[in-house]
């Protein structure tokens, strides 16, 4: 199934090969469970320990330090700057667990990326 997600994820994948050392400066394992009508429908790591994006479960020795759950359209939203990370997270429109002030080092980040 294709998501609108997935250029996302793409792109931030094509920014962390280029740019591996602002990557490796969040030194974090997230993993993104993107929704499509209620139901996970796919599932992305952000190995920025290792400058890695990539879909599916992850890797043998990766382990996941937050987990972030989010609809495919309001993760396309945050991307854009329609809506607040913070206020989506209030709605209950983004579920975070594990490290969560490692997720806070990673919004300043994909918006820095998203602005190119």
């Amino acid at each position: 199934m294709a998501l609108q997600s997935d250029e996302l994820f793409k792109f931030i994948s094509e920014k962390v090969t280029e740019s591996p050392q602002k990557a490796k400066a969040v030194n974090g394992v997230f993993l993104y469970k993107i929704t499509k009508n209620g139901k996970v429908a796919k599932e992305w790591i952000m190995d920025l320990k290792n400058a890695k994006v990539y879909e599916g479960p992850a890797q043998p020795g990766v382990q996941v330090q937050t987990t972030v759950q989010v609809s495919d359209e309001d993760f396309v939203e945050m991307a854009s700057g329609k809506l607040n990370p913070q206020a989506a997270f209030l709605k209950g429109k983004l579920k975070v667990s594990g490290n969560i002030m490692l997720a806070q080092k990673l919004g300043p980040l994909l918006q820095a990326e998203a602005k190119l």
